[in-house]
């Protein structure tokens, strides 16, 4: 069992947390001594909670805030303000225990402190930060690493917390790896027999990369909402939202949406979304084939347009 004792002052999003298990994924805080925002501990979880707005196969969530996220395999999560509780199904500090941390729990844990989570890998692009969204699988954490190999900090991948202040956007450092597919990854150039497996058994691979993250807040310049060209044929292109169809997209790309309804309402979900879409300046489509000797290319296409249109 992992020592509770031993894990201390990680950060995520600007928050100081606070672990009982190692979290290699986030840097390390090194600010005052501040209470904790958030705290990560081993424990017991119910079987259920009372009367929740939200029920699904794997969450539930209640009226009061609190919710409850399981994976048979790995453990189940109970997610308070200010508080993951795990009650792990394996080894605690297995890498399966921390994928799942980061994706649901994190979300809701984001939603809960007023931030919009967007399911995106993000990039610095001219002191700015460059969000890349869309469904699983169209290469939001390729596309950035191909960044990162060009000199390009980022500042997380897959789950990217977005502050609103006002008519201003900053996205916040998140989680420090990039996890690709090991087709992505030899591509791009790494050694995935050095590489710990985001599961057990999986051959999709985290890497951090050293000394390529960002580590404040960055303006949000633009949304790169990415989509596959069928049949991977034809030429990347571009597509601009303004209006109704930026809110609806990036609405649309909100992660754990369905949450954020079951916390604050739909009025409030509506609010939110609009708030994020209104602050970030540009708001693109890039449809584009999935194919690894073009990522130059559209590294290239995507520096050109944000800049052009900025």
């Amino acid at each position: 069992m992992t020592d509770p004792a031993a894990h201390r002052g990680y950060t995520l999003a600007g928050w100081r947390v606070v672990s009982a298990i190692a979290l290699p994924e986030l840097a390390s805080w090194t600010g005052d001594d501040r209470a904790p925002d958030l705290e990560i501990v081993l424990g017991p979880v119910p079987d259920a909670l009372d009367a929740p707005r939200l029920r699904t196969p794997v969450a539930q969530i209640e009226a009061s805030g609190r919710a409850r996220f399981g994976i048979a395999s790995v453990g189940t999560y109970l997610v308070e303000p200010g508080r993951i509780t795990i009650d792990p199904h394996m080894a605690p500090d297995a890498p399966d225990v921390r994928l799942f941390l980061f994706g649901t729990p994190f979300g809701i844990a984001c939603h809960q402190r007023g931030l919009v989570p967007l399911h995106a890998s993000t990039v610095e692009v001219d002191g700015e930060a460059v969000a890349f969204t869309g469904a699983s699988g169209v290469g939001k954490s390729t596309l950035a690493a191909a960044f990162q190999r060009r000199g390009h900090r980022l500042l997380g991948d897959d789950v990217a917390p977005v502050q609103v202040n006002g008519e201003q956007a900053l996205i916040l450092p998140g989680i420090r790896r990039v996890r690709l597919w090991e087709d992505s990854a030899q591509a791009a150039g790494w050694d995935v027999a050095a590489l710990e497996p985001c599961r057990v058994g999986m051959s999709k691979f985290s890497h951090a990369p050293e000394n390529s993250f960002a580590e404040a807040p960055l303006r949000a310049r633009a949304i790169v909402h990415l989509e596959r060209q069928p049949r991977s044929v034809g030429e990347a292109s571009f597509r601009r939202l303004r209006g109704r169809q930026a809110v609806r997209r990036a609405s649309d790309e909100i992660f754990r949406l369905r949450s954020l309804r079951a916390l604050a309402g739909d009025a409030e979900a509506l609010v939110r979304s609009a708030r994020l879409a209104g602050a970030i300046p540009q708001h693109f489509v890039l449809t584009r084939p999935h194919r690894f000797e073009d990522l130059d290319t559209h590294v290239d296409m995507i520096l050109e347009t944000i800049r052009r249109d900025g």
